[in-house]
This record gives C-alpha cells, sequence and structure tokens, in this order.
C-alpha cells in the first residue's frame, strides 16, 4: 500500500512538472519583451492623422493626374537653403538626361577694374599710372586684372567709374562681380506617373515650392 501511494504521488509530480514547464514555453513563445532592442531609444517621431494622410493622398492624386501627360514638368521655387539638398534628392531619382538642374542667380557686389593685363608687368605698370592719377586703393588680380573697387549696387559702381573717368583714367569698366543663388529650378523631361508621384512626394518638403507643365527648352 505505502509503495502504491509513492508510485501515484511521483506520477502526480511528474505531471504538475510537466504542466508548469509547458506554460512556461507557451508564454515564452507570445511574450516578445526578451526580443527588444534599446527599447528606451525607441521614439514615436509623429503620427499622421488619417484624415490629414488620405486629404495628402488626394492632393497627390490630383496633382499626377493634372501634370499627366507633360513633355516636361519643371520643380520651382526651391530656395537657397534648401538647394543642396533637393540637388541630392533630385539625383537619387536617377533620371539621366531626362533631368534638368538649372540656377537662378542675382548679382549681388559690382566692380570697377581694368582689364587684365597680358603679363605681371604690364599690370604693375598701369597700377603706377592709377597712382599718379590720383587712384590709390588698387589690386592686381591673379589674371592680371586690376581692381579699383568693389560695390553693393550697380549705381555706385558706376558713379565711382565716372569719378575715375573725370581724373583721366581710361580702360577702367564696370561689371558684375558677385553672384548669388536666388533659386533653384529642377526640371524633368517626359515624365511618367511613378516620377511625377515621387515628385509631388518630395515637392512637399521644400517650403514655396511648385510643380508645374512647362514647355520643354531646347536640347
Amino acid at each position: 500500500m505505502t509503495r502504491f501511494l509513492f508510485f501515484i504521488l511521483l506520477i502526480v509530480t511528474a505531471g504538475l512538472g510537466a504542466h508548469l514547464w509547458l506554460s512556461e514555453q507557451a508564454q515564452r513563445s507570445t511574450d516578445f519583451s526578451g526580443r527588444e532592442r534599446n527599447r528606451d531609444e525607441v521614439k514615436i517621431i509623429g503620427v499622421t492623422p488619417p484624415t490629414v494622410a488620405a486629404r495628402r493622398a488626394e492632393e497627390s492624386r490630383r496633382a499626377v493626374q493634372d501634370l499627366a501627360g507633360a513633355a516636361c514638368v519643371e520643380f520651382y521655387g526651391i530656395s537657397p537653403a534648401d538647394a543642396a539638398r533637393a540637388h541630392d534628392a533630385f539625383a537619387d531619382m536617377k533620371l539621366g538626361d531626362r533631368g534638368v538642374e538649372r540656377r537662378i542667380e542675382e548679382v549681388s557686389r559690382y566692380w570697377v577694374y581694368v582689364p587684365a593685363a597680358r603679363d605681371r608687368r604690364a599690370a604693375e605698370a598701369a597700377v603706377a599710372q592709377l597712382k599718379r592719377q590720383g587712384v590709390s586703393d588698387v589690386s592686381v588680380r591673379p589674371d592680371n586684372a586690376i581692381s579699383l573697387g568693389v560695390f553693393s549696387t550697380e549705381d555706385a559702381a558706376r558713379r565711382f567709374l565716372a569719378s575715375l573717368q573725370a581724373k583721366g583714367v581710361t580702360g577702367a569698366e564696370q561689371a558684375p562681380f558677385t553672384r548669388e543663388l536666388r533659386e533653384l529650378v529642377l526640371l524633368v523631361r517626359q515624365p511618367d506617373s511613378e516620377v511625377l508621384a515621387r515628385l509631388t512626394l518630395l515637392q512637399r518638403e521644400y517650403p514655396n515650392s511648385q510643380l508645374r507643365a512647362v514647355a520643354c527648352p531646347a536640347s
């Protein structure tokens, strides 16, 4: 009788142990916490509300529809601050000869100068002559041109040139000196629907930029 009870207890103990082990395995199979990596570093950047996402999707669909069939599409209004980023994004599209980048620049400085002399010796002789005529603020550039002054406006440069001519200086000229980027324009020839969709998504990232169908420029 004692031996019978011992075997009963042994079977019950083994069964309980097996049950506990199986329960633990089931819990492990559904508990993914042990698989997490860098849990504290994960951050939610933002969640787009469904209504906003739907509106944006509809806007993109309409933009693609409006531009479909255009021979060329121009992505314009990209500011100088965004130009480098837009250039890289445009390059990532790998359009080859179909993609054209155009820089719209404006003059920010004007200068008055004497065109480049044939060599350094001739430039130094011209500087000596200018000093005899009362022009002291001069400098010889690496190409042997002689700079007489740099100005923020074309009118100021023109007035200074007139004052030099009044002193008897000949051969001096006035011209743009520095140009700065005002706007970057990207153009795509014969865009398909996939390219148009990518352009509409890209355009959202650049404030005040726009897409428009245009006539293709000459190759």
